[in-house]
């Protein structure tokens, strides 16, 4: 599987993958700087002599390493009017691009009817190692926590914070979880700065004291955590298709992004939303403001009552 750099983690050690290779894209893009690394990498696939190249993505990016590859069998989406003619010429059959009304997960399963079969088993999968679940324990150890009670992951931000709820939201949500649920809340989050200094103002609005593990953990760490959770709470991100992977019923705030598309794939989710003619847009905020109107109104009673609907049908994770 070729990745982009810093997302190893969310494949790394599957069974299913003999290998992962990461595609080298500087920070900033420079083509001068970035074109020897790239020829390598072009360089690194042909010698693999992969027989079927399958690109999910809808980029030029994977338009042209599936080209490149060298692979007799080029699988991809039909490019859109307007796409560069080449494109056309960079797979050797193509299926329809994925619709805003269908989930992503099903459009990429689909594409493989390509191969001649339809995939039976169409549960995702995130693995982590007996490594990753100590390293869990050293994290929670050094908060002065465990994960051997039933508790909550809270995640309340995203990379792009135009996806992020009110704060105030989220500091009442986890005191109920902690005050009338009676359950343990582990808050996680992103490293960057414009996440930790959310996280910080979630907690300092508080009554209560949830664990705060936010860039703390590695990708690994946080499927793990994940995984032992009664309930994932958060906002459409990384960390809620992990939960989903993991088989963790999740509560997702969904904004301007198209919940049905990139909903939590699998059973026994919920997804709340606004039924607003406007959403879903697919902006960052509500012209250009970087807030999210769609995700601003959604009360802290609607998020309490979608909790305990989800905790009540759930008869206990181990």
């Amino acid at each position: 599987m070729v990745v982009n750099p810093g997302t190893e983690d969310m494949v790394r050690g599957h069974p299913d993958l003999e290998e992962v290779l990461p595609l080298p894209r500087a920070q900033r893009p420079d083509f001068r700087k970035e074109l020897p690394a790239q020829l390598k990498f072009i360089r690194t696939l042909r010698k693999k002599n992969f027989d079927i190249s399958i690109d999910f993505t809808i980029g030029d990016r994977g338009a042209i390493l599936s080209f490149l590859s060298g692979a007799p069998q080029r699988l991809g989406f039909t490019p859109r009017r307007g796409k560069q003619w080449w494109w056309r010429l960079a797979y050797t059959q193509t299926w329809p691009q994925p619709e805003p009304n269908k989930p992503i997960v099903a459009s990429h399963l689909e594409m493989l009817r390509l191969l001649g079969f339809k995939p039976k088993k169409k549960k995702s999968r995130f693995a982590w190692s007996q490594e990753d679940e100590a390293g869990l324990k050293t994290a929670l150890s050094r908060q002065g926590g465990s994960n051997q009670k039933p508790y909550v992951v809270v995640h309340p931000t995203s990379r792009w914070m135009f996806k992020t709820w009110r704060l105030e939201g989220y500091a009442r949500v986890i005191d109920h979880l902690q005050e009338v649920c009676g359950l343990d809340v582990m808050v996680t989050g992103g490293p960057e700065d414009k996440e930790q200094a959310a996280v910080q103002a979630i907690l300092s609005q508080c009554r209560t004291h949830p664990l705060d593990l936010s860039g703390r953990l590695t990708l690994k760490q946080l499927g793990c955590l994940i995984g032992g959770a009664r309930l994932f709470f958060g906002v459409d991100s990384a960390p809620m298709h992990m939960a989903a992977a993991v088989e963790t019923p999740v509560l997702a705030l969904f904004g301007p992004s198209g919940d049905i598309m990139w909903g939590p794939w699998g059973e026994g989710h919920r997804v709340i939303k606004k039924n607003w003619p406007c959403r879903p847009c697919g902006r960052d905020g509500c012209e250009g403001s970087k807030v999210s109107r769609c995700l601003e109104e959604i009360t802290a009673e609607e998020a309490i009552s979608g909790i305990e609907s989800l905790l009540s049908r759930i008869p206990g994770k181990s």
